[in-house]
């Protein structure tokens, strides 16, 4: 969530350097002839997928959460270091947490240290309040700073020190908070069984003025993994929760419920919605609708997202994919999220192969969008992104992913990224496959494969003759990766028994690809 603006006490660190523009080749070849051409993000994409660059940690990002600019990422790592340095080099101690400026992706000199007695710290979840002050961090560790608090912790974002009348007694590691739309209860899921001695199942709240415990307890039998407050709108007063359970309260609801914010009596249960060996990683919402990631072991699993209507908590559409679901995030009305989706056939897709990590859907079908950087799998799990969340500075939108991977868009780059609104410097592919043929008798024809652009589905194609710096023929077309249809272009203005030469370019309407292999078409002489 977004505060309210103010001035910040935090020093940012400032990077030098220059964010060098793309220049698109031939660019007196822009003349168009008529037909519409491709804008740069292709609606309703609003997010480009060209990386920035951001530090990095040695470990797994778990957990992101902004505010006023600042993005916060909790997880299991050590330490920090500048883009482009490889792993080991130019550190900066950094135990489980770090802040950083969302424009620079540079780190602020906010500073905390999460540990644990025995084994390993590990910050899980990460919530902002709704006025932008407070930081709440959920996870498995037994201090922040060296002030004692069991895995759920307040701080103050202004100070970047630990709230002293916010304690609450949790004896598990906490998987998912959330903040009430007012600020004052704080909804926390996890693995316990009891607070401060107080029977409560695998979800929690507390007022955040003193982390008394509240009445709230849906009464999960397994763990908590995902917990989002509804919007007012249509959702007043509800709270959807996730994760491995299979009944909330006596109710049969494997993975999924819907609960009364006050009591965490059950609104809405879902048996036999999501199938059993599959498990409610991750929620999301929007001012219409909540979004669930799943993740799925075995055969036979669901691994996708669903859509659910807030107005009356029924489903509006679900995908199919493959490929365990780990965060998301809705942007410009579009369901951004992170798996490593290897197989999305069942609903027209991509077939199984090749893993595909960051993936985009409209909030109203689960169409898949032209939106594709990638990571790797990475570390431990090998799952790849864990965390996404958008935080505005500068006149900009910064959709920052952390996660388990050591590679985006093929660079090294570990555990966070990050991606803008603008500008788009990718350049489409060449086009290739390009053929020439005399067809009609005296005409020359001319088919190529459709380009690519990881952030453009649709694309404005040029065809040049005989090295004219004016194109002759100007036409759009859609591709995916997965899905690169033939086009083709009939040249009837051509001479009885001429040769001709024809090269074409792709454009996203911002940037333009370099001229295609030329090809030459010779046409028969006049009858």
């Amino acid at each position: 969530m977004n505060g309210p603006s103010r001035t910040r006490r935090w020093r940012r660190t400032t990077v030098v350097g220059a964010v060098l523009a793309v220049v698109a080749p031939l660019a007196a070849l822009q003349t168009t002839t008529g037909a519409q051409d491709a804008t740069a993000l292709t609606p309703p994409v609003a997010v480009t997928a060209d990386e920035l660059p951001t530090w990095q940690t040695n470990g797994i990002v778990w957990a992101a959460a902004q505010a006023d600019g600042v993005v916060f990422a909790g997880g299991t790592f050590s330490a920090i270091r500048p883009p482009g340095s490889p792993a080991g080099s130019n550190q900066q101690q950094a135990l489980n947490f770090a802040a950083f400026d969302a424009a620079t992706g540079a780190p602020t000199d906010c500073e905390l240290d999460f540990t644990i007695g025995s084994g390993t710290a590990k910050v899980a979840a990460l919530a902002v309040s709704p006025d932008g002050e407070t930081l709440y961090a959920g996870g498995s560790f037994g201090a922040v700073n060296g002030t004692g608090r069991s895995s759920l912790a307040a701080i103050d974002i202004d100070t970047c020190t630990v709230k002293p009348g916010f304690r609450p007694a949790v004896p598990a590691p906490v998987h998912a908070i959330d903040v009430s739309a007012d600020g004052q209860t704080l909804y926390f899921g996890g693995d316990f069984t009891n607070i401060g001695g107080q029977a409560r199942g695998r979800f929690a709240a507390v007022q955040t003025s003193n982390a008394s415990l509240l009445p709230w307890n849906p009464g999960a039998d397994r763990p908590g993994r995902a917990v989002e407050v509804l919007p007012a709108a249509g959702g007043s007063g509800r709270v959807a929760v996730g994760g491995d359970f299979n009944r909330l309260g006596t109710t049969n609801s494997h993975a999924l419920g819907v609960v009364n914010s006050t009591t965490g009596g059950l609104v809405r249960a879902y048996p036999g919605f999501i199938q059993q060996a599959s498990v409610v990683k991750a929620i999301t919402s929007d001012a219409t609708g909540f979004y669930t990631g799943n993740e799925g072991t075995g055969g036979g699993v669901f691994d996708g997202r669903i859509a659910l209507d807030l107005d009356d908590l029924n489903q509006r559409w679900r995908d199919t994919c493959l490929g365990a679901t780990q965060t998301l995030a809705v942007y410009r009305s579009v369901l951004y999220s992170g798996s490593h989706a290897h197989d999305c056939s069942s609903m027209g897709e991509f077939p199984d192969g090749r893993r595909r990590h960051l993936l985009a859907e409209s909030v109203d079908n689960p169409k898949l969008l032209g939106w594709l950087p990638d990571t790797n799998d990475g570390l431990v799990e090998a799952i790849g992104p864990r965390a996404m969340t958008v935080s505005t500075s500068g006149g900009h939108d910064y959709m920052w992913v952390g996660g388990t991977f050591t590679t985006v868009n093929g660079k090294a780059q570990q555990g966070l990224t990050r991606f803008a609104d603008g500008p788009d410097t990718g350049v489409p592919y060449v086009p290739d496959q390009v053929s020439g043929s005399v067809t009609g008798g005296d005409d020359a024809r001319l088919t190529w494969r459709s380009s690519l652009d990881l952030d453009d589905s649709k694309l404005t194609y040029r065809v040049y003759r005989n090295n004219s710096a004016t194109p002759i023929h100007t036409t759009t077309g859609e591709s995916m990766p997965w899905r690169r249809p033939q086009l083709t272009f009939t040249d009837t203005s051509v001479a009885p028994g001429s040769t001709n030469s024809y090269r074409i370019t792709a454009s996203d309407g911002t940037n333009t690809s370099g001229l295609s292999a030329k090809v030459t078409v010779t046409v028969p002489g006049a009858r």
